[in-house]
């Protein structure tokens, strides 16, 4: 039962903060550089289902700021994310999960997140933008990076981590990309009970996420297999 609870903790899409305030500015993370109209087609299996998903980015300014706004389009999900374009910290993100039975309008607005001083350390409100977030990794220089979510009690230290594995070459849809490697897992106790995600990056910018593969929900449910069909840049 407590690794089921874990599972529903961590797959929730967006908790409600409030209005965007403060934003981090420290970070380890790095601006991939993401253009302007990108736009990716991937296909997502779990187990024998399949679903197209279509993402787009449109870079925006507010005030002086500049932002990552990143829709994410399926028969069975709409979100979007707005992210900081130099930090890659999270300003909002927005999600409608469409069932049978029932259509889920959730929403999540960060208020004055405070700088965050571990720079081998990242904080999520939303475990759904980590695969966005992780553009912006700092492929060949950092070995391992926490990831840190915010709760109550801070005084224990999180147990996930994400690791670089290095470079492999995959081929999709006919054609072979070069790609950084990354692993998410949990250590100790946990980590012989929740599987890892592993996340393939294109080594050329802006990095843009070629596959992942990762659970699709608590131990025993099919993996989720997500892969790259088609990326296009449009002004």
């Amino acid at each position: 039962m407590k690794i089921k609870y874990l599972f529903r903790l961590l797959l929730i899409p967006s908790i409600t903060f409030g209005v965007s305030g403060f934003v981090r500015a420290n970070t380890i993370l790095v601006d991939p550089n993401i253009p302007n109209g990108e736009t990716i087609t991937y296909t997502s299996r779990t187990g024998d289902k399949r679903v197209t998903i279509v993402e787009s980015v449109v870079v925006k300014k507010d005030g002086e700021r500049e932002l990552y706004e990143i829709s994410s389009r399926s028969e069975s999900l709409d979100r979007t994310i707005r992210l900081a374009k130099d930090t890659l910290a999270i300003l909002s993100v927005h999600t409608v999960r469409k069932f049978p039975e029932v259509t889920l309008d959730l929403q999540l607005t960060v208020i004055d997140e405070k700088p965050h001083s571990a720079r081998d350390e990242i904080m999520l409100a939303d475990l759904s933008v980590q695969k966005y977030i992780l553009r912006g990794f700092p492929f060949e220089k950092l070995k391992k990076l926490k990831i840190g979510f915010y709760r109550e009690d801070r005084k224990k230290p999180s147990p996930f981590n994400t690791n670089y594995k290095g470079k492999e070459k995959l081929t999709v849809n006919q054609k072979t990309v070069e790609c950084y490697k990354l692993e998410t897992g949990m250590d100790g106790f946990w980590g012989t009970f929740v599987p890892e995600t592993k996340m393939w990056y294109s080594v050329e910018p802006p990095h843009h996420l070629v596959r992942y593969e990762g659970p699709s929900g608590p131990p025993g449910t099919p993996t989720r297999i997500i892969e790259q069909v088609t990326y296009t840049v449009t002004e």
